[in-house]
């Protein structure tokens, strides 16, 4: 049993310049609506704070530490729990879309009875929170790229102009797999 809160916004710039924006936690008060403190550093198993403002739930303090972290990708930071009270992942996600597009994504995994059930009593207040999240990053890293769209360091494979999954099939027959024609 598990439930998933989550927000998804698109961005028109390139994902290193979003990931640049997010990978800085100790900065995230500076522009981020819902965070009052954040400190924390990129390291697997680094601790992580985060002190958010939600409303209609006032502030909430959240200890954890990272648990996944991929530059240019992820980052999930667990957020230890009593055995029986389940489990929470909150996560931070990014995807290149183009060279100059990306999307990023913000959510929390509750996981166990307790867990789901605390997840379902604040949804609405914990979504808004991320929406607010989102568009602030967006409207941050849009603006660092506008500045300088030539500081990029990322270079994303361009995509494919020929679908490389709808290619023809190969003609077994008359080959030794399927024995000789007649």
């Amino acid at each position: 049993m598990a439930l998933k809160i989550e927000k998804r916004v698109g961005i028109a710039a390139p994902i290193d310049d979003v990931y640049e924006v997010i990978a800085d936690i100790n900065a995230w008060p500076e522009w981020s609506p819902i965070h009052k403190a954040a400190r924390g550093d990129l390291h697997f198993g680094a601790p992580v704070h985060l002190e958010e403002y939600f409303e209609g739930l006032g502030t909430w303090e959240t200890d954890g530490a990272i648990a996944d972290w991929s530059p240019l990708s992820h980052i999930h930071i667990s957020v230890p729990k009593p055995f029986y009270a389940g489990s929470l992942v909150r996560y931070f996600e990014f995807d290149a879309l183009s060279e100059y597009g990306s999307s990023f994504s913000i959510g929390a995994l509750f996981s166990g009875f307790l867990s789901v059930r605390e997840g379902k009593a604040y949804r609405e207040p914990i979504r808004r929170g991320f929406e607010a999240f989102g568009e602030a990053l967006k409207e941050r890293a849009e603006a660092k790229y506008a500045a300088d769209p030539h500081a990029s360091s990322v270079l994303v494979p361009p995509v494919p102009k020929d679908d490389p999954l709808n290619k023809p099939r190969p003609n077994w027959h008359g080959t030794h797999f399927w024995g000789k024609k007649k």
